[in-house]
């Protein structure tokens, strides 16, 4: 790889996974922000968006950790499905999420696809397609506000789009 890096695709797709997860339970936003790249396109089954600012990424981050805090989710397994470069650059990567409250599962597992892209010497989230059933325990709607902040300052969405 470029830079010295010889990471496998799927060690770098791991530690990007890892990182996030981390930073959810540590409450951590600047440890969540360094795995993302802005802008960063946001898809899942309600709707795309871009998330175009540090605004953007926190209110996810925010929404994420009330509805974590509101199943009571304590750990979470995301299993990387694949993971494989498209150029030294680029890696294409599917993991799958699972979560879970003293043991039990308290959502049901989705699959994300992520384009994974290399900015400097650093790995970054550029893409994520979150393929969460619409009934998931209020996560499909976590990840997918009305509007975005800065889709409300550009006019693009109002804050009752959806």
């Amino acid at each position: 790889m470029p830079g010295g890096d010889h990471r496998t695709a799927y060690e770098i797709g791991y530690e990007l996974l890892e990182k996030t997860r981390r930073a959810y339970f540590e409450d951590d936003f600047a440890l969540m922000e360094s795995a993302f790249m802005l802008p960063h396109e946001h898809v899942t089954l309600q709707g795309w968006a871009v998330l175009e600012t540090r605004e953007d990424l926190l209110m996810l981050f925010e929404r994420m950790k009330a509805q974590f805090r509101e199943l009571e989710v304590d750990e979470i397994v995301r299993p990387l499905r694949s993971a494989e470069f498209v150029t030294p650059f680029e890696i294409l990567a599917t993991a799958e999420s699972h979560m879970f409250s003293k043991g039990r599962r308290v959502a049901e597992p989705f699959a994300v696809q992520s384009t994974l892209l290399r900015c400097g010497p650093d790995w970054r989230i550029a893409t994520a397609n979150y393929c969460v059933p619409l009934t998931t325990a209020g996560i499909s709607g976590a990840l997918m506000p009305d509007a975005f902040p800065s889709e409300i300052a550009s006019g693009r969405r109002p804050p009752s789009a959806n």
